[in-house]
């Protein structure tokens, strides 16, 4: 790098990429396949990964802790490894399409399933924010979940819109 470091807001969206990254990977190769002890091998290379975005030594060390934590607080709680765990309809980062009018939108859903005959639809935010800001935060991603809740306009399951904050490994429903 040229030595310039990256903004807060930068390393933040880095290490946000890499654990989507890996919180698809889990969902496609199973929960069996990551262990927790399996976490610590991967650090390495997570820290080359996030050089190569442009963070700094430091950065790239904190992120990685960062993205570690959340990998942890995930795997280790009961409602992430239900997340992340093999469900009819499943899908991690996801493609879909939709038209408005001449337009094409593209959107990719971090997480959709269906579990207890109710389609989830789940947005992944790793957030460095207190446990007390997650409703608020959450709603503000209301509006990207119920466009994606549009594509399922004809489907006859109910739906329930969700966001999961790695960090805080707490799932936020949106009512």
């Amino acid at each position: 790098a040229d030595g310039k470091t990256l903004t807060g807001a930068a390393q933040e969206a880095a290490v946000g990429t890499l654990v989507h990254r890996c919180l698809e990977l889990i969902v496609r190769q199973g929960l069996a396949a990551w262990p927790t002890e399996r976490l610590p091998t991967l650090a390495d290379g997570w820290r080359r990964w996030l050089r190569a975005q442009g963070l700094d030594v430091a950065q790239a060390e904190a992120g990685c802790a960062e993205a570690l934590a959340a990998l942890h607080t995930t795997l280790g709680s009961e409602t992430g490894r239900w997340l992340l765990a093999d469900h009819p309809g499943g899908g991690a980062e996801q493609a879909w399409a939709s038209c408005d009018g001449d337009v094409t939108v593209n959107h990719v859903i971090d997480r959709i399933f269906i579990a207890d005959g109710v389609r989830w639809i789940v947005d992944y935010k790793s957030v460095r924010i207190s446990s007390e800001e997650l409703t608020t935060r959450a709603e503000t991603f209301r509006p990207q979940l119920e466009r994606y809740a549009a594509l399922f306009s004809g489907d006859p399951l109910p739906l329930k819109l969700a966001v999961w904050f790695p960090l805080q490994g707490r799932l936020v429903e949106l009512s």
